[in-house]
């Protein structure tokens, strides 16, 4: 086979390949749906992590809830940046029926040396790598982080935001379910 040739082979088989990754993720996004991930939520009340201390804490305690759903990790210099803000609105909102929680996706010693080091009081779990599995159940496709999700009281995500909240942010999104 002449050079020519193989400069032919190898652009179809480039193509055939971006053609498999665009059917692919066409059919990805088609079966995580809204509608598909809503369902998946709803059973977000059978689920447990351990915290920093290596305590089991189920979902269901916040069944009934505004939840707010931030995942996180250490290394995240954004993550980092936002969790003093997260912990001083969970600190306000408790008494309104809303709960602020961290997932770091790491392990219980990172999450615990990291919360004890900002002096954090909101409820952070030590997820691991496995809950981005939760979180792109929430929405994040793109497995970004941070990654917040706020769900309604019946476990429906009503807002999300890929990325560092915005100052502000939080407030207007619990404007509509105070």
């Amino acid at each position: 086979m002449d050079a020519k040739s193989r400069r032919m082979v190898a652009v179809l088989a480039g193509c055939a390949a971006l053609g498999a990754v665009a059917i692919g993720a066409y059919y990805w996004t088609r079966s995580h749906s809204p509608a598909q991930a809503n369902a998946e939520q709803s059973e977000v009340y059978e689920l447990a992590m351990d915290d920093a201390d290596g305590h089991r804490q189920s979902f269901s305690q916040w069944k009934g809830k505004v939840l707010v759903v931030n995942f996180w990790a250490t290394w995240c210099a954004p993550c980092v940046a936002e969790m003093p803000a997260l912990d001083h609105m969970q600190q306000e909102l408790s008494a309104k029926n809303v709960s602020i929680i961290g997932i770091g996706i790491e392990d219980q010693a990172h999450v615990r040396q990291f919360r004890d080091r900002l002096g954090l009081h909101l409820p952070l779990l030590a997820g691991g790598y496995e809950s981005l599995a939760l979180a792109r159940s929430f929405g994040d496709y793109q497995g970004v982080l941070p990654y917040t999700a706020l769900l309604s009281a019946d476990g429906r995500v009503i807002q999300s935001q890929t990325g560092a909240l915005e100052p502000g942010q939080l407030q207007e999104w619990l404007k509509g379910t105070l």
